[in-house]
């Protein structure tokens, strides 16, 4: 079986990527690092293969020229492997589409490798084969391997680790924090198959304890908020847990979509979010309002709200229809051939399509299906009902890049044309936008192309098209469709191209009759007014800030990018004045297009290495980035603050003058401060030269400090206000695990050498040492430091 294999290795890349693609439809992803090798499995898109074997014939591969590498640069690779010429797939398994004939479909004479760097795809004319490949790289691990671009649509499916291997060793984390419990000093600790357990000081008897998953503890802290003394955790399962650590009581515990977030649908103020998982849970802006009970075997591809009726799709091939009025499924519909990427609801009907290229017509109350309908070569990826002079008809679009338009009831087709090469979402306008112009006397309105003419395949007894399809009855104009893919397009109903908005690729698209919207695999998110097609500002994806009129250009020609670290916009809906985004990298957002505000009820998507406990604020860092605030006994999330490019190893709160302050660093090196009412930046200082795990704030000669440290052992203690060095600390062998500032002039240091040295401020000099003989976790005030073993006193500095 011929396959395709991708490469990517190097010094500054994270470990191996191996991707295979075979021409059955099938790709296995390997990525080896340092701590193991993990691996996935999926289906892809029938279309995969041969738009991959065109993009290879029209590079001239493998006659590449391709220069020498530049020694410990980051390697491409790029192999055709012909292994069993004659027996490729056939046409009729949907992949290998020259392969009927009984030849290898003219696969050999690609046969070959080349190797070049990262940057030479471009002018080796390969830039169409690594844009497939890279987008498959990031889906088929389901966003797990983030350094690729993912450019297309979602083309891999029923994405899933390879069970064979074992997991990669997270080695044996734990994590400590002085408090209180029961008014007197205490400690939390974690260790593996512990979620947290609570000690008394100095005597260390147990006062409570939990374990609630097996999943390893990587952050913990304890503190009083609400007159509660609490407990909070989290760890490798991205739930943030929060005791009462006087009742026992779990207060709350968030948690959201383990993976991308590939669906939303809302309606009445709630939120209906669809994930990799399997998983259909249910949000206010506020938080998670829990999941539903009935799980999809697969990864649920679509969503859709009407009334009171749940629409969803799924990998595993089934429509579910879900009562929300009390959580109940409704019907199960099989019947599809493959995975179910779109689904709609309207007068009754709901209708569904996927990769099986049909769409079916069902009864909304019995669960019949009524027909299935034909007119597409590939995969179906969108579905919209619309109503034009009060009759009912159903929009579609496909990977083929054609739109048609059926009559539900009759199966009639009505119309078809080609909206570009792909197509990945369609959307109603309900009512016909003023200022965009009609296509009689429309001057400089982009075009796709001679093969965009609308075919009229339903025509009238004098060979036009249908009087509805063009004009109501009341001479008003019918509804308005608006397609994405490798552009956002709108249409009137025959087909007619009234306007460009952007040749930018779009994987979703969501419309209220005002404005329009548009989410891209690269995070843009993009927001026109239907009235007159002018983009609008559109709010920071991370810090709810919106940004300012003077940075916005006076005119845009191809959108306003909202930089996010979330990942690709999979889905949009509105709902009422809000925006609703759903993205591969597993978040949830709510914008107000108007006034920029953004609100983000999910937790962490990564990992949670770090907690904070300051008063009622609890703060988070994760391996996706971000910084969260919650209401620590409420576990309603306040803001979210995301600038780190890498993940964020450590928090951090003090004061500055008559303000909090937050502090975060991490893998990027880069050491962060925020105001904490507001999530408003106040420094980003950069210095360290390798990962930063600590962070502690202290005062010294009356002013603020902020003391972080790093894996090469330095410790710079810098004024908060201006970031400027008061001393750095050096003779600290290595990384640094945790900092206590003792008083006014002393700070502890941990490090992973086991041992707690004492600095005197601000001249630098050592005045104690404890050797501790394991890591040190965490530190306290008087002179205490906790490693896996438990608990040690600490050697009293040298008098000055």
């Amino acid at each position: 079986m011929s396959h395709v294999r991708y490469r990517l290795t190097g010094t500054s890349f994270p470990g191996t990527v191996d991707l295979t693609v075979s021409a059955d439809g099938r790709a296995r992803l390997e990525h080896a690092r340092a701590s193991g090798v993990r691996a996935w499995t999926a289906e892809l898109d029938p279309v995969v293969w041969p738009w991959l074997l065109d993009a290879l014939r029209a590079s001239g591969f493998p006659d590449v020229a391709a220069p020498a590498p530049v020694p410990g640069s980051t390697l491409r690779e790029v192999s055709v492997v012909v292994t069993d010429r004659g027996a490729e797939a056939t046409p009729e398994s949907g992949h290998g589409a020259d392969a009927a004939d009984g030849t290898d479909g003219g696969v050999g004479q690609l046969a070959g490798s080349v190797l070049f760097g990262w940057h030479h795809g471009g002018e080796l004319g390969l830039e169409r084969v690594l844009r497939i490949l890279d987008a498959l790289v990031h889906q088929v691990g389901n966003g797990a391997v983030r350094e690729t671009a993912n450019e297309l649509p979602r083309l891999a499916h029923r994405s899933a680790p390879d069970p064979t291997l074992p997991p990669p060793d997270p080695g044996s984390p734990a994590a400590a924090a002085f408090g209180t419990v029961g008014g007197r000093p205490a400690y939390a600790l974690s260790r593996p198959g512990r979620t947290f357990a609570l000690y008394g000081l100095p005597y260390e008897e147990e006062l409570g304890a939990a374990t609630v998953t097996d999943a390893h503890t990587r952050a913990i802290a304890l503190g009083t908020a609400g007159g509660r003394e609490i407990v909070a955790t989290g760890g490798d399962d991205l739930v943030i847990r929060v005791w009462d650590t006087g009742t026992g009581q779990q207060l709350h515990a968030e948690a959201g979509h383990d993976g991308p977030v590939l669906a939303v649908a809302a309606a009445g103020g709630l939120i209906y979010t669809g994930g990799a998982d399997g998983v259909l849970r249910v949000w206010d802006a506020a938080g998670s309002l829990g999941s539903l009970a009935d799980r999809h075997e697969g990864a649920i591809n679509a969503v859709r709200a009407y009334g009171t009726l749940l629409v969803t799709g799924s990998d595993d091939g089934m429509v579910r229809l879900t009562d929300l009025s009390n959580g109940r499924t409704l019907h199960s519909l099989p019947g599809h051939g493959g995975w179910v990427n779109a689904v709609a609801a309207g007068a009754g009907l709901v209708a569904s399509a996927g990769a099986d290229r049909l769409i079916r017509i069902w009864d909304a109350g019995t669960g019949h299906e009524l027909r299935a309908l034909e007119g597409h070569e590939a995969s179906v990826t969108g579905l919209a009902f619309l109503t034009v002079s009060g009759r009912p008809a159903l929009a579609s679009c496909a990977l083929d890049g054609r739109v048609t338009i059926h009559d539900p009831h009759t199966g009639t087709l009505l119309a078809g044309w080609r909206s570009g090469d792909w197509a990945a979402g369609i959307a109603t306008v309900p009512k016909p936008p003023i200022g965009i112009p009609g296509a009689e006397g429309a001057a400089g309105l982009a075009t796709i192309g001679a093969d965009a003419a609308p075919e009229r395949l339903a025509t009238a007894e004098d060979g036009v098209a249908p009087e509805w399809l063009v004009t109501a009855e009341d001479g008003a104009a019918p509804e308005r469709l608006v397609t994405v893919g490798d552009g956002v397009r709108v249409w009137t109903v025959d087909g007619t191209l009234l306007r460009e908005l952007t040749d930018a690729v779009a994987d979703a698209v969501a419309t209220d009759g005002t404005l329009l919207a548009a989410g891209s695999p690269d995070g843009a998110l993009r927001v026109w007014r239907l009235a007159d097609g002018d983009l609008r500002p559109v709010a920071s994806a991370d810090d709810g800030a919106t940004a300012p009129s003077d940075s916005i250009p006076a005119a845009p020609t191809d959108g306003l990018t909202a930089a996010s670290t979330d990942g690709g916009i999979t889905s949009l809906a509105f709902d009422g004045g809000s925006l609703v985004c759903g993205t591969d990298g597993g978040t949830v957002r709510v914008h107000d297009p108007m006034s920029g505000v953004v609100a983000v009820p999910t937790p962490h998507t990564g990992q949670v290495l770090a907690l904070a406990l300051d008063g009622d604020l609890l703060v988070s860092g994760g391996m996706d980035g971000t910084v969260r605030t919650w209401d620590a006994i409420s576990g309603r999330p306040l803001r979210r603050l995301a600038a780190h490019t890498a993940g964020v190893t450590c928090v951090a709160t003090g004061r500055s003058g008559d303000r909090v302050v937050i502090a975060s660093s991490g893998y990027d090196r880069v050491v962060r401060t925020w105001e904490a009412a507001t999530g408003r930046p106040l420094s980003a200082v950069y210095g360290h030269s390798l990962p930063v795990y600590a962070l502690a704030f202290g005062t010294l000669g009356g002013r603020a400090v902020l003391a972080s440290g790093s894996y090469d052992g330095l410790v710079p203690v810098r004024d908060t206000e201006t970031g400027e060095d008061v001393v750095v600390l050096g003779g600290n062998p290595g990384t640094v695990r945790c900092l206590r500032f003792l008083g006014g002039d002393v700070l502890a240091v941990g490090c992973d050498d086991g041992t707690v040295r004492l600095w005197r401020l601000p001249d630098g000099e050592q005045v104690g040492e404890t050797r501790l003989g394991d890591v040190p976790l965490a530190l306290s005030d008087d002179l205490y430091a906790v490693t896996q073993n438990g608990l040690s006193r600490l050697t009293p500095p040298k008098p000055q």
